[in-house]
């Protein structure tokens, strides 16, 4: 923990961001097992957790690398800030769903013990880099002319695809955005069809 960054980091007012701890950029990887270093800092704050005895962040913090150690068992470690990333949303998304149904019981303890734990998740998804809407424009624009230059028609999933495999591979997405971004710039370019004429 450093306390200067601690107190202005975007995560939480008394816990640092993970991004704070890493002097290389949020995409490097652990170089001697290929992870996100942020699994790393999971392990130090969840030490910090139980130190402090924060009930809360470390269950929440257990969970995740109890996750993450499975899934390595089953050989599908995390191995990019993607895959970690949708890791943390998934869990998100759950507690959210839950917290609704606590509240729509009127379990207002249980709702607000979730609501916790969605802000300690949000706080670590907070910290990863997340394409912008002009970047992810400026991406599919740029598929687009390529394959027009090869003489393919751009369609939806064409260029979605394309994408997967150059400009998007391993970018944390706006999913929603990026597939409502694609299908408007591929119907702008789609020729439009002659009108009938009438017999």
């Amino acid at each position: 923990m450093i306390g200067s960054r601690a107190l202005t980091c975007p995560a939480s007012r008394s816990w640092q961001c993970w991004r704070c701890s890493f002097s290389t950029s949020p995409a490097s990887y652990n170089v001697e097992t290929g992870a996100p270093p942020l699994l790393a800092q999971l392990r130090t704050d969840m030490k910090e957790a139980l130190k402090a005895k924060d009930k809360t962040r470390l269950n929440v913090l257990r969970g995740i690398l109890t996750e993450t150690t499975s899934l390595e068992k089953e050989s599908k470690g995390i191995k990019s800030n993607k895959q970690l990333y949708k890791l943390l949303q998934r869990r998100k998304n759950a507690s959210l769903n839950a917290a609704k149904e606590f509240q729509a019981a009127n379990r207002e303890n249980l709702t607000a013990q979730e609501n916790e734990q969605i802000g300690i998740l949000q706080g670590y998804l907070n910290g990863f880099n997340i394409m912008t809407a002009d970047e992810v424009v400026s991406a599919i624009q740029a598929t687009i002319q390529e394959l027009e230059a090869e003489g393919v028609t751009p369609k939806r999933d064409r260029v979605r695809a394309r994408l997967s495999r150059g400009a998007f591979e391993d970018k944390i997405l706006d999913e929603a955005l990026v597939a409502k971004t694609i299908n408007r710039m591929v119907h702008e370019v789609a020729p439009s069809k002659p009108s009938a004429v009438p017999e």
